[in-house]
């Protein structure tokens, strides 16, 4: 169901109700809305809406095909209006559709009718499940290293990798101490050399047996660790062959975009983070500027304080979510494989006192200054070094064509 309230510019309510969400309901708003600009010899100037999940996507469709301008507001907005409105009660939809319809009016603010919807590259929605499964696969690997912490904490030492090819057929195969003891090494070497190509041998398939023989682990009695960690390394196997179909789809569908290419090419940033930042920025004339782009997809600190004083309580989660980690952890691997720019950035900020978090963010805005300029000017990555100025260094905020 959708929540619908319909006021003129004096906050009196034209229409309240409540459509379905299918067809008929379209048709039910679409009917009223023209009903209503009829009567008025007007039209509705602009629909705001709340964005909720995915809901709202086939109604922002329906209206705007029909001419109707769509514009989000964010749910915080509305949420504290209602409760300066009603003194914190619980929620109400209705509440929720007068504190939309109402929001031109309230902020005597014209400019809201000339916002747009930003607008994402279809592939984001490949690269945001890629982000959710390659979670899944972190969440599942740690839960079978917790159980072997139980039964076989020494199993590490020979696999340090849990999610490897090798390491999930020994745990699917033999999974407990006592069964790698029974199993022998014949059948254990075997296990290894079929899976890791000859990179395992007999060394290695004797160091896990006798770890095994004497692992301070405890007794699986009930068998209740060896299956979990059996159902798990199935969840695991199954979630890394749906991460590889997603990453082959993702490089189809995008081996010939320029932009996901020039942002490739720079040492630390793969493919997969390319393709994240360049489909949730979508077209890059959407902002007007390296530091629009910054604040929706950098991470930036939420900010509290009294008397004067401000300090950081966390970090904001205002900006595009996707965006803002697919460039954190690019930073990090821009760090990490030594790329000089970014390397000298948090060094410098390391200098400072920041914490390595902080530093990290600093480079990913760094970042996105770089690509607010490779995709606006369609210029490959250009290298721009810290210039040295007494004691500091200063470092150019943009690009100049």
């Amino acid at each position: 169901m959708h929540q619908v309230e319909v006021q003129n510019e004096n906050e009196k309510i034209m229409w309240r109700g409540q459509i379905s969400n299918n067809r008929k309901g379209f048709e039910t708003l679409l009917e009223k809305f023209r009903i209503i600009e009829r009567s008025n010899n007007d039209k509705i100037k602009g629909i705001f809406m709340n964005p909720t999940g995915n809901y709202h996507i086939p109604l922002h469709h329906f209206l705007e095909s029909n001419g109707y301008k769509v514009i989000y507001v964010d749910p915080r907005v509305t949420d504290y209006a209602r409760k300066m409105s009603n003194l914190g009660k619980e929620k109400s939809d209705t509440v929720d559709s007068a504190m939309l319809a109402s929001a031109p009016w309230k902020n005597k603010n014209k400019e809201l009718f000339d916002k747009n919807v930003h607008r994402k590259d279809a592939v984001s929605g490949l690269t945001r499940l890629r982000q959710s499964v390659t979670k899944n696969i972190t969440r599942i690997t740690n839960i079978i290293g917790s159980d072997l912490a139980c039964v076989f904490p020494e199993f590490t030492d020979v696999f340090s990798d849990i999610g490897s090819k090798t390491s999930l057929a020994i745990l699917d195969q033999f999974t407990t101490p006592s069964l790698i003891v029974n199993a022998g090494i014949d059948n254990v070497l075997k296990v290894m050399r079929k899976t890791s190509r000859n990179h395992y041998g007999k060394e290695n398939a004797q160091k896990l047996l006798e770890l095994a023989k004497e692992s301070v682990g405890i007794p699986d009695t009930e068998c209740i660790y060896a299956f979990r960690i059996r159902q798990n390394v199935a969840r695991l196997i199954s979630e890394q062959k749906h991460l590889k179909e997603i990453e082959e789809k993702i490089l189809d569908l995008t081996k010939n975009d320029e932009n996901i290419k020039r942002l490739d090419d720079i040492k630390g940033i793969g493919p997969m983070n390319a393709a994240a930042i360049v489909s949730e920025i979508g077209d890059i004339k959407q902002f007007e500027s390296a530091l629009k782009l910054q604040s929706y997809g950098g991470k930036a600190p939420m900010m509290s304080g009294s008397g004067g004083k401000n300090h950081a309580t966390g970090i904001s989660k205002i900006s595009n979510s996707y965006l803002s980690n697919s460039v954190y952890e690019s930073a990090r691997s821009l760090v990490n494989h030594n790329n000089e720019e970014f390397v000298k950035i948090y060094e410098r900020e390391i200098g400072k006192g920041k914490k390595k978090k902080q530093a990290y963010i600093i480079v990913a805005r760094r970042l996105l200054y770089h690509v607010y300029s490779m995709m606006k000017n369609e210029k490959p990555y250009r290298v721009r070094l810290p210039t040295m100025k007494g004691e500091g260094e200063t470092f150019p905020l943009d690009y100049k064509k």
